[in-house]
């Protein structure tokens, strides 16, 4: 079962839904972002944007009015202080997680049993060094004036977290939380309580947009069943069922190659960058009469 409410939509309403998906998901919807908006979708005028992980990141440039330059800037990237994590052994991180979730009782305990094994990685830039890059990769410090969620996990419970403007939590901890993947960073304090990545609860969390009418979904990848949480194809069943309209756009295979096999690399901004942006050119006609 989920954690958000599923109330009837409200007419009228639209909301946009931005996928996990690493440094190179970041590029890619950039690129979706910026030939959508070149087609005529006004997707900032969206009455919600909703970000996961890196979809936290490419928000918060679509409610800035930001995407054109922050899409450029893929093409040409400009020196960061983000420190690249060491080459993932992807199987022994499967084998860990595996391992983490071994006699979980809920969805919640499953992510409660993740973050704890996430809090057991302490390498690599610490949660004050992860902010700081965020302040400086963000279109501002500042919340959007229009409704903006990131999604993020307690480390501790499990418990899943939609943080928006009036929790008062700086905008670049929220996304640093937001983006804090499990056991390859650890987590990012809030308030002195650590924070994994939305994303260990479900790569988009498209369930948050439960009573909008119109639901955009932007996804780096599909989801298969999870012990987690409410994965894409159910969370839209679920949208559906309680009469949204759910129009979902996921990386194609082009785009997925040119994630190449390491999503987290910054050698992936310009490849992914441009991939979403021809995929998104050849689909731009039916997302656009959707949103209209």
């Amino acid at each position: 079962m989920t954690d958000v409410a599923t109330p009837p939509p409200t007419p009228g309403t639209r909301a946009v839904v931005l996928g996990g998906g690493g440094v190179a998901g970041i590029a890619w919807e950039l690129g979706v972002l910026s030939a959508l908006e070149d087609a005529g979708a006004d997707l900032g005028a969206a009455d919600l944007v909703v970000g996961t992980s890196a979809g936290s990141v490419v928000g918060a440039f679509l409610r800035a009015g930001g995407v054109r330059g922050a899409y450029e800037q893929q093409l040409s990237p400009l020196p960061t202080t983000y420190e690249e994590p060491a080459p993932v052994d992807v199987t022994a991180v499967e084998q860990r997680f595996a391992a983490a979730l071994q006699g979980a009782t809920s969805e919640q305990d499953a992510r409660a049993r993740i973050g704890a094994a996430a809090q057991e990685v302490t390498g690599g830039q610490s949660d004050d060094e992860r902010v700081a890059t965020f302040r400086e990769t963000l279109p501002t410090a500042e919340w959007p004036d229009r409704p903006y969620a990131v999604t993020a996990v307690d480390a501790v419970d499990g418990s899943f977290r939609v943080l928006r403007a009036e929790d008062g939590v700086p905008l670049e901890r929220a996304v640093a939380a937001s983006c804090s993947v499990p056991m390859v960073w650890s987590p990012v304090r809030i308030d002195g309580h650590p924070y994994v990545d939305g994303g260990a609860r479900s790569a988009t969390n498209a369930d948050v947009a439960a009573g909008y009418e119109r639901v955009l979904v932007i996804a780096c990848s599909p989801e298969g069943p999870s012990p987690l949480g409410p994965w894409l194809d159910r969370a839209v069943a679920t949208l559906r069922d309680g009469g949204s309209q759910v129009e979902v756009l996921v990386a194609d295979e082009a785009s997925q190659r040119a994630f190449g096999t390491n999503s987290l690399a910054l050698s992936t901004q310009r490849p992914a960058a441009e991939a979403g942006r021809a995929q998104a050119e050849r689909v731009a006609d039916r997302i656009v009469a959707f949103w209209r």
